[in-house]
């Protein structure tokens, strides 16, 4: 049986609350399953609720625990504060979350957050206007967040 990896990228809130139902729905039955949560910026409790309620479906259908990876400092601070290690295995990486038994992997895209982080990094100029995730992510790196 195959390893289904769901990439989610960018911010997630409350406008996103039916495509992230749609998305973890499509999932409650995969065996093994990690949620790469890497590119992921902001996310609110919308995401977090349907979170629960995807763990819920696949404990009643008996699935392996949960794999998330996460790498952005504000979704590690969320998920530890909620305390979702209690029921999934939260990597810091992909290449740790992956099985290392030769187990073929499926990837997936979901849908995307708004303000993906770009593929390069760019500055923020005069005309753009900073998101709660970028704000998020210069008090953390200048220890106030």
């Amino acid at each position: 049986m195959a390893t289904v990896v769901k990439v989610f990228a960018g911010e997630y809130d409350l406008t996103h609350q039916a495509q992230l139902r749609a998305e973890f729905d499509a999932l409650h039955a995969e065996n093994n399953l990690i949620l790469d949560m890497s590119a992921v910026t902001y996310l609110d409790s919308t995401f977090i609720s349907e979170l629960i309620r995807l763990h819920e479906k696949r404990a009643e259908r008996g699935c392996d625990r949960l794999t998330i990876v996460r790498a952005a400092p504000i979704v590690k601070k969320v998920l530890a504060l909620l305390y979702i290690f209690t029921f999934a295995r939260v990597v810091a990486t992909l290449d740790e979350a992956l099985p290392k038994d030769g187990t073929p992997v499926v990837l997936h895209r979901a849908c995307t957050g708004d303000n993906p982080a770009p593929r390069h990094r760019t500055h923020l100029s005069a005309v753009q206007s900073p998101t709660p995730a970028w704000i998020s992510s210069v008090l953390t790196a200048a220890g106030i967040g």
